[in-house]
């Protein structure tokens, strides 16, 4: 009984301390470029505050510009695999800035949350340098917090709105989350809250001066569409939920209804709050 216990232990600490790492699945394989899809796009590097080597594709439509969407894409694969996401908003008019953290793709350094929040915050910085209308924000699923954290105590002026798009209420809440799955770890799903800095959770950083759309599929099995409610309820207005039934994890603008939705959310620049319309949506 006492090897089964120290075993265990042994386990729930693996299990924590890889959890910064877990987050981050990166790859340096090439899946795709714009090229492919008959679209231009201009490789950009540019730096972190540490001095990390970081990379970027801005790509463009074929037909004039409506604006810009600027991505922060979620923990796995690399650029290279999410701008394809996105193709039909190209196709649509928009350009689309997508760059990649450290360690991802052709950007150098390693993997942390403090090093991705920074990368975020310059890719945003070189953005604004290079672009001088105002744009979106996007960050999807491990994106989204990077995003937010970025956002956080910034001078957002440029940007219209943000969208959170399937983010996690906490780096503590998602482990619980994750051991509570798991028969021999769900006793001890308490645990991440006690080991785990929520320096960098997302429920902490909403304060960012802008209109926030939030989405999520309501099959997602990654993270809960709860954790999309749990921050729409904490951030300020104005702001919008769109839940989408039956889309899985980053899914929700494969449906060709939100598609439209979102195309026509871009062409107003913002959310028209009223006290009077609660600002949720929910898709079939």
């Amino acid at each position: 009984m006492r090897y089964v216990k120290s075993l265990l232990f042994s386990l729930i600490l693996l299990m924590l301390q890889g959890c910064a790492s877990h987050f981050f699945k990166a790859d340096d394989t090439l899946y795709s470029t714009p090229t492919a899809y008959g679209l231009n796009y201009d490789e950009v590097v540019f730096y972190s505050r540490d001095g990390t080597e970081l990379y970027a594709w801005h790509i463009y439509p074929q037909k004039p510009s409506k604006g810009l969407l600027f991505i922060a894409h979620g923990n796995a694969q690399n650029i290279s695999a999410h701008f394809v996401s996105w193709v039909w908003l190209i196709n649509a008019g928009y350009e689309v800035f997508i760059f990649d953290y450290r360690a991802y793709g052709k950007s150098e350094g390693k993997s942390s949350i403090k090093g991705s929040v920074e990368d975020t915050r310059a890719a945003l910085d070189y953005l604004e340098s290079q672009y001088k209308g105002q744009y979106f924000v996007c960050g999807q699923s491990l994106g989204g917090t990077m995003l937010l954290n970025a956002l956080n105590k910034r001078d957002n002026t440029h940007i219209k709105a943000a969208i959170i798009d399937s983010t996690f209420v906490g780096f503590s809440d998602i482990a619980s989350d994750k051991m509570a799955q798991v028969w021999i770890t769900w006793p001890f799903q308490w645990i991440p809250y006690l080991s785990i800095t929520g320096d960098y959770d997302a429920k902490n950083k909403l304060k960012i001066n802008l209109p926030v759309l939030f989405l999520h599929g309501s099959k997602d099995r990654v993270i809960s569409p709860n954790s999309s409610w749990q921050l729409y309820d904490l951030s300020d207005k104005p702001r919008e939920f769109w839940l989408v039934k039956d889309a899985e994890h980053i899914s929700s603008f494969n449906n060709k209804v939100i598609q439209k939705d979102f195309l026509d959310f871009l062409d107003k620049g913002k959310i028209f709050y009223t006290p009077y319309h609660s600002n949720m949506k929910i898709y079939d």
